[in-house]
């Protein structure tokens, strides 16, 4: 029995951020900028993001727990990402998601 061995390349999604008070880095003039990150996960997506913010808005994408927020709604193309699972939810090359930030 051998190990398969996986290698993730980088991918490019188009992010919208909604409800963050601070305009994060790369966001400022653009409507639903770029973002590339390695993986093809919703989760590999949001570390990829929190790893660039300060922590205090990083904190509104993944608290202390490490685990994605449940005050974070994900969109992916327009349908909306809810099941408990939604971390390991993949992405697309080109998709846009959104992330909408309601804490509570």
């Amino acid at each position: 029995m051998g190990f398969k061995r996986v290698i993730f390349k980088d991918m490019e999604v188009k992010v919208k951020i909604i409800g963050v008070p601070e305009v994060l880095p790369g966001f400022e003039r653009q409507k639903d900028p770029p973002v590339t990150f390695s993986g093809d996960s919703v989760r590999d997506l949001i570390h990829q993001l929190s790893s660039e913010m300060d922590s205090e808005t990083g904190s509104l994408f993944i608290p202390d727990q490490g685990e994605i927020s449940t005050d974070l709604a994900v969109i992916a193309n327009g349908i909306m990402i809810s099941d408990s699972n939604r971390a390991n939810s993949r992405l697309r090359e080109g998709d846009l998601v959104e992330l909408v930030s309601a804490p509570g």
